[in-house]
């Protein structure tokens, strides 16, 4: 379900069972409009101290799935991974939709200044909604370099998670030497040079994920790519996340 179609979703579905997540609709720019699948802790902090704005793969847009029936909204991670990932940091779990001018993202876009306006305009909301907490964006695949690119422009977020990120997402700076960089990828998709390494270690935390299943990330296509793909160690990742997100340390490698 592409975003214009998530924001014609009718008000008394929005807090529905079904759905199982809060949806807030945003205007991110004048006349445009934004999706924020809002997933809560199942004990959620008094003082919550994270939230993460997860942005999807792909074209970055929504989907409709109905596992064991039961209809729901998927947006990049998977809707157990995301409960999983807030139960962990006590805090929300938000997936961001593309905006309703451009519900397919490419990379130029992900570049664009009105890319940075509209992500700006979520982590604006979020400081607003939990004033105490610090805001994380985590991208998955091609929503790395988006949430790589936000942590160039954007002053007031903590860091950002990279999924199965390319190395284009490893090489964007941080405007504030403050923010946090974790980057988790496939061991195959991790073999950067000793340059790159360089370049990153000290400023950012890098992950490797051994299996040598997984597909790579470049082949994956259609609403797969929405998604990372680590072979069944999808619980693995997300817990070492959240342990970087609230520690501050992660281990070198998931095997």
């Amino acid at each position: 379900m592409t975003a214009a179609l998530a924001i014609r979703i009718a008000p008394e579905a929005v807090q529905s069972e079904t759905l199982r997540e809060r949806v807030h609709v945003l205007e991110s720019r004048p006349g445009v409009r934004q999706v924020l699948l809002v997933s809560t802790a199942h004990e959620p902090s008094t003082n919550d101290k994270h939230v993460v704005i997860v942005l999807g793969g792909g074209g970055g847009g929504f989907a409709v799935t109905s596992p064991n029936g039961v209809p729901c909204v998927q947006g990049g991670l998977p809707l157990p991974q995301r409960q999983r990932l807030a139960n962990a940091i006590g805090g929300p779990v938000l997936a961001l939709s593309p905006p309703t001018d451009q519900p397919v993202m490419n990379r130029e876009w992900r570049m664009s200044d009105r890319h940075v306006t509209d992500l700006h305009a979520a982590v604006t909301w979020t400081k607003a909604e939990w004033p105490h907490a610090q805001t994380w964006l985590l991208g998955l695949n091609h929503g790395a370099l988006s949430a790589a690119v936000a942590t160039a422009s954007i002053e007031n977020l903590a860091g950002a998670v990279l999924l199965s990120c390319a190395e284009e997402a490893l090489d964007q700076p941080q405007r504030s030497d403050r923010m946090r960089v974790l980057a988790v990828r496939h061991r195959r998709d991790a073999d950067t040079s000793y340059a790159t390494l360089a370049h990153t270690r000290g400023r950012k935390t890098l992950v490797s994920v051994y299996d040598e299943r997984a597909p790579h990330t470049e082949s994956v296509h259609g609403e797969a790519a929405n998604r990372p793909h680590f072979a069944g160690k999808e619980d693995q990742v997300v817990d070492v996340v959240a342990r970087w997100i609230v520690t501050g340390t992660a281990p070198d490698e998931i095997r």
